[in-house]
């Protein structure tokens, strides 16, 4: 009788396990595998903040177009007249074309026509009109710069550091994104360990409630196991809390043409876990660690601000000149056929313009400022570079310690299957108890767990030490 009982559960407990490995199974070849690649690919081609960093370069560009305007040639005229009582008092019309030149001369083209009984005789022109042709040059202030060419250098830095920008930015993105997606593969595993370990812990508080029935376990075994399952459950729920909020983390990052949010359905799951999943810390990256860090984009874009510091300093240097200009411009009578040919080498005129403030407290101070801002910034760049390698060097040791910890981990949670595994045969023949296959139980649990958030943190650590080094931005 009692051969034939034990005989009766041995046939309900595998035929149980092999109905719940055949839904499991059945449910997983349902499942869709999404990858940490597959993620990171739509992050980079379709997150809002992957397209403002692709705008940046565009900024940059649109930043310099708009300065180079300031060397545009410009039209210019103006025209003016007065009629009264019947009679033209004058009429005066000028017009022409301003070139101005990357040397600081202006070169100027024009015509004007000037008439009337009232005309100022300083405006008088011959009866056609009056070419004008010459230059306009600093000789003082603005000579070697002044506020439209500096503006054009800082343009161009501008453009250059705005592809710095962009990686600093895609850096950041990809980074986040990385650490959610490894957070999400850690809580759906958790979930999936504790869903396993309740199902074990129900088939065996089955078991043991039919063999109590029966008068062949004490009936405290069937309350020790209930408490099991009721453990297991709280441990589920609080998994099953973890998953749903790192799900709804993962969606932040997922979007369609940078528009439309996407959702992450219930049949998406994160890669299985898998010891290939574990990356050895790379030596090589930490050799190539300087000249890597010189050129990470966070460096690369503080450099780019303190050259443009540097030709606001150059711009206040020229300040300190006084102002002089000089303007030259030919003149001929308008014939209509015979402009050139009638042209006089004595038929100019001139002007000259020069001031200069006495103190110039106003431009030393500019440039003090400029000199103290210069200082401010290199030493914030080299505060900001040893910071940088301080952070690759701690990112290294960060993903040394997780690989060796991931291959202790596995170890440890294929020592404690095995340990739960004969304690499981000795209960069976009679020879242990529930407390000890609870306590063989919750240490196979904690190492099964703690091998994934070392496979997580190992992956993380790598991205980490990447991120540092400015290399996740393409």
């Amino acid at each position: 009788m009692i051969n034939n009982y034990f005989t009766y559960v041995k046939y309900f407990l595998l035929s149980s396990f092999f109905l719940l490995f055949f839904v499991l199974a059945s449910c997983q070849n349902n499942n869709t595998v999404f990858t940490f690649e597959e993620f990171i690919n739509l992050v980079k081609s379709n997150h809002p903040i992957a397209i403002q960093a692709n705008l940046q370069v565009e900024k940059g560009q649109a930043y310099l177009l708009k300065s180079r305007g300031g060397f545009d040639p410009k039209l210019y005229g103006t025209a003016g007249q007065k009629y009264f009582d019947e009679k033209q008092y004058y009429s005066l019309i000028n017009g022409g074309i301003k070139v101005p030149t990357w040397f600081g001369i202006t070169v100027e083209a024009g015509y004007e026509t000037n008439e009337g009984i009232f005309l100022n005789p300083e405006n008088k022109d011959p009866l056609n009109g009056l070419w004008n042709a010459g230059v306009s040059v600093n000789l003082g202030k603005g000579l070697f710069i002044d506020e439209r060419r500096a503006e054009l250098k800082k343009a161009k830095i501008y453009a250059n550091s705005t592809e710095a920008q962009q990686r600093v930015i895609l850096n950041d993105l990809l980074y986040q994104s990385t650490i959610v997606y490894w957070e999400w593969f850690k809580a759906y595993h958790k979930v999936a360990i504790y869903e396993n370990t309740l199902s074990n812990a129900e088939l065996r508080f089955k078991a043991i409630k039919t063999e109590a029935r029966f008068g062949n376990k004490p009936s405290i075994d069937t309350l020790e196991s209930l408490i099991l399952v009721q453990n297991r459950q709280i441990g589920l729920q609080q998994a099953l809390l973890e998953y749903r909020n790192n799900t709804n983390l993962l969606q932040i990052y997922m979007w369609q043409e940078g528009i439309i949010p996407l959702e992450v359905d219930s049949t998406i799951v994160p890669v299985a876990i898998d010891t290939s999943l574990i990356q050895i810390a790379s030596r090589e990256l930490l050799i190539q660690s300087d000249l890597l860090i010189s050129s990470h984009p966070e460096l690369i874009k503080y450099a780019y601000l303190i050259d443009m510091e540097r030709i606001d300093l150059r711009l206040n240097k020229e300040n300190l000149k006084p102002t002089i200009e000089l303007k030259y411009n030919a003149l001929a009578d308008n014939t209509f056929e015979n402009t050139f040919d009638t042209y006089n080498v004595n038929n100019y005129k001139w002007g000259a313009e020069f001031s200069f403030p006495i103190f110039i407290r106003k431009e030393r101070g500019e440039l003090r400022l400029s000199k103290l801002e210069i200082r401010d910034m290199e030493a914030g760049f080299a505060d900001k570079s040893q910071f940088v390698r301080y952070k690759v060097y701690s990112a290294y040791n960060s993903w040394n310690i997780s690989y060796n910890k991931a291959l202790l981990y596995n170890n440890t949670q294929n020592n404690y299957e095995s340990l739960l595994d004969a304690e499981l045969r000795l209960f069976n023949i009679g020879e242990s108890s529930i407390f000890m296959i609870n306590s063989r139980e919750k240490n196979f649990i904690y190492s099964q767990i703690e091998f994934v958030n070392s496979l997580a943190e190992n992956r993380k650590a790598e991205v980490k030490m990447k991120y540092a080094l400015g290399l996740l931005a393409p």
